[in-house]
């Protein structure tokens, strides 16, 4: 470090046990006598085993060399530059900080297990604040992409590209508002309310109780897809069916209406 100064350094968390080195850092060595200086040029150079030439270095400047290197590794400090003073190396005890222990490991929470059931198709589906009861059948997809849809008022279909109820993701269930004028198994599903159970019986003879969570309605042409069929981290249920107003053109409802339901037992 050019200059002439004070270096103070000041381990970690000790204010009073400073190592100060006053005047130049390193301190040049002392010129050597002039004995020695005759002795040093009458030696002849080194030769390593790479061929090259290296003289060899004065004691004293290997003294000083060390000594700059042990007190450049005592831990992090604050340097302090300070005006000039006669050189007098002065070194006060410091005490030594042992480290801390490290903390205790914290447990890490368990996770918890995700309800759910093994696959088994739907044979059966009950809404008791509805007092509707109808068998299920499967549903695919039309020749257009489309999902399927029952052939009748009854009985209800399931998507069968969809989890089976109970299993983990959205299980769905599509059923009709109405049908040749006769109300269809779905009729009511605007009138049910949070907390209100479906009860879908499986295959295995196994028993899927859901709860709703909430009704919504959207008009065909803005369909949630994505909330509807797309990946859950629980096992829910949609209901879905025809809504809104009646289209004789057509033929059709201009909404669906849809349950959002979750595993409960």
């Amino acid at each position: 470090m050019p200059g002439t100064g004070t270096l103070a350094i000041r381990l970690r968390g000790s204010a009073d046990g400073a190592v100060r080195i006053v005047g130049a850092y390193p301190p040049p060595p002392p010129p050597p006598a002039p004995a020695d200086v005759e002795a040093l040029l009458a030696r002849p150079p080194r030769v390593t085993r790479y061929g090259r030439h290296r003289q060899r270095t004065p004691r004293a400047v290997l003294a000083w060399s060390a000594a700059s290197v042990l007190l450049a590794a005592v831990g992090t400090g604050v340097l302090a530059l300070g005006p000039a003073a006669d050189p007098v190396h002065r070194v006060a005890a410091a005490p030594v900080e042992l480290p801390a222990e490290p903390p205790a490991p914290v447990a890490a929470a368990p996770v918890a297990a995700v309800r759910q059931l093994p696959a088994s198709p739907p044979t059966a589906v009950r809404i008791p604040a509805l007092g509707v009861t109808s068998a299920v059948m499967e549903l695919g997809l039309r020749r257009d992409g489309s999902m399927q849809v029952p052939p009748g008022a009854y009985p209800v279909g399931w998507y069968d590209r969809s989890p089976t109820p109970g299993r983990l993701g959205p299980a769905v269930l599509a059923g009709h508002v109405d049908w040749e004028g006769e109300p269809g198994a779905f009729a009511g599903l605007t009138e049910l309310l949070p907390g209100d159970t479906v009860e879908v019986d499986r295959a295995d003879g196994s028993t899927a109780v859901f709860a709703v969570d909430r009704v919504e309605e959207h008009p065909k042409d803005a369909f949630p897809s994505e909330a509807v069929y797309g990946d859950l981290d629980h096992a829910g249920l949609r209901l879905i069916t025809c809504g809104g107003a009646f289209d004789e053109d057509t033929g059709d409802y201009a909404d669906n209406v849809v349950v959002f339901a979750h595993l409960t037992g």
